[in-house]
């Protein structure tokens, strides 16, 4: 079944169907921590319904967006719902596996790459999802490390990789992004209430950049025990 929920209230929606992985607050949370320029190529590694695309484009007038996605169910609603927000000027969608992407999109033609990657390895026995589900979550498809090894081919020297994945993961992101000339510049841990730990995290990497990282305020979601968001939260999902 497919429902349309708001994105950016009264400005952006999304068609979602049950089959696939609905997005969650991590795809808006990276969206709003990018940061591009006008003119700006950008591509998104592993789109599903195109949330990060919709929200880079609606946020970011004059950028150009390409939203990579393995599964041709998931990459047809991406692109129904960039039709269904009149962004076709600004996004396209390509049906494609991002471990072959090199007939498709040139190395070092991106100012930006940003992924929501799977976050958890595939484990022995079987996994409870449906397979739509399971290719979002697990890294069946692509591992972390395929994902940064793309991220630095697409990137221009000097580029940007923005990126969200889980806290337990931190120090294995920062040396695969090492491993292929990207060095992680700035840091923000994010936790679900003031007084818990951190859940994930968003970074961004500079491809050919020295060490040196800055590491943000934590962002935090819910106001102390209520499940009601934070200022900034609501800021970020046009509440406020």
């Amino acid at each position: 079944m497919e429902e349309i929920h708001y994105l950016i209230k009264d400005e952006l929606e999304i068609i979602q169907d049950d089959r696939f992985f609905k997005f969650g607050t991590d795809s808006v949370l990276l969206a709003n921590f990018v940061k591009l320029r006008r003119g700006d190529k950008v591509v998104d590694l592993g789109t599903g319904s195109g949330v990060i695309p919709l929200l880079l484009a609606y946020k970011n007038k004059g950028v150009e967006v390409t939203g990579v996605e393995i599964q041709p169910e998931a990459a047809e609603l991406a692109r129904r719902n960039v039709e269904y927000n009149h962004l076709q000027d600004q996004i396209k969608i390509i049906n494609h596996d991002l471990c072959q992407l090199d007939s498709e999109l040139e190395a070092g033609s991106f100012e930006a790459v940003v992924s929501n990657p799977p976050y958890l390895p595939v484990e022995g026995g079987k996994m409870k999802e449906n397979d739509f589900v399971a290719a979002a979550r697990h890294e069946i498809h692509a591992e972390l490390e395929d994902v940064v090894a793309e991220a630095a081919r697409l990137l221009k020297y000097g580029g940007h990789f923005f990126l969200v994945h889980r806290a337990e993961r931190l120090t294995e992101v920062i040396e695969a992004l090492a491993r292929y000339n990207c060095q992680a510049k700035e840091l923000r841990l994010v936790q679900a209430r003031r007084d818990s730990e951190a859940d994930i995290f968003l970074l961004k990497a500079k491809k050919g950049a020295n060490p040196g990282l800055r590491v943000k305020p934590v962002l935090i979601i819910y106001q102390d025990q209520s499940s009601e968001y934070t200022r900034e939260l609501k800021e970020i999902y046009g509440q406020e």
